[in-house]
């Protein structure tokens, strides 16, 4: 299943962020986000969004619970090994997995050492112990992922450029949060564009912008996880409260 991921510009729902800050954050990022492919027929097919863990030595990939409601299973899904244009069957990696019984989170734990060691070649895992609590959401956002809208199929290889958008949290709440999203937004090169609807960014993590140092230096804090959008006014996602919880769960057994 052949994959190719493209350069970006980031979008911003009024945030006001530096370009010189985006940009570092849209590399770093691009580096982190993990598409979820799926084999349908012998073809390579965008699914969601994920992000890759680390919880007491455990690799662990975090995404939205939904895309396995229509009867997918793990064996019908493949992670892209980075750039190298390859990508790796779940079933390769005896994953393992948990959902939610309330909420859109699901977790899979990732096993043998070999293709773990492979995976990180690739991608750089986020220790769960940076995550941030989302019951005190942060002024501003960032969430990245792999929309459908920005993917095509070409000469048997799948090209997909990914979406970096920063927003401002809406609301908070128990059942998750919300953030501004909207039809259009400015890039962060000043360019006032069609901002992408978001199927295919389900399962991809908020970060929160913190103890910014300067004009390009901060920290990323993992502050949710992506799971549903009104294209004209919100996205909305779960706590990250939640998977921890469910990460937790994974690496005791």
């Amino acid at each position: 299943m052949a994959w190719q991921s493209l350069a970006t510009v980031a979008l911003d729902v009024d945030t006001g962020i530096a370009p010189a800050r985006a940009h570092a954050i849209t590399e770093a990022l691009c580096r982190r986000i993990v598409a979820l492919l799926v084999n349908r027929d012998g073809r390579g097919e965008p699914l969601a969004t994920g992000c890759l863990y680390w919880s007491e030595g455990h690799l662990i990939l975090v995404t939205c619970r939904h895309i396995f409601d229509d009867g997918l299973g793990l064996g019908d899904l493949h992670l892209p090994m980075g750039t190298s244009g390859r990508s790796v069957p779940l079933r390769a990696l005896n994953a393992r997995f948990i959902e939610h019984p309330h909420l859109d989170v699901a977790a899979i734990g990732l096993c043998p050492q070999k293709a773990r060691a492979a995976l990180q070649r690739h991608w750089f895992p986020v220790p769960l112990s940076t995550s941030r609590s989302s019951r005190a959401m942060p002024d501003r956002l960032v969430i990245a992922g792999y929309p459908y809208a920005q993917m095509r199929r070409i000469g048997g290889i799948v090209y997909a450029r990914p979406l970096v958008f920063f927003t401002r949290p809406i609301d908070v709440d128990a059942n998750g949060w919300r953030a501004n999203y909207g039809r259009t937004a400015r890039r962060t090169d000043g360019l006032l564009v069609h901002a992408p609807e978001l199927d295919g960014v389900s399962g991809a993590t908020a970060w929160a912008i913190d103890e910014e140092r300067d004009d390009i230096d901060c920290v990323l804090l993992p502050a949710g996880v992506q799971c549903a959008f009104k294209h004209d006014r919100y996205v909305r996602g779960e706590s990250i409260d939640v998977a921890q919880d469910m990460l937790a769960r994974l690496a005791r057994h």
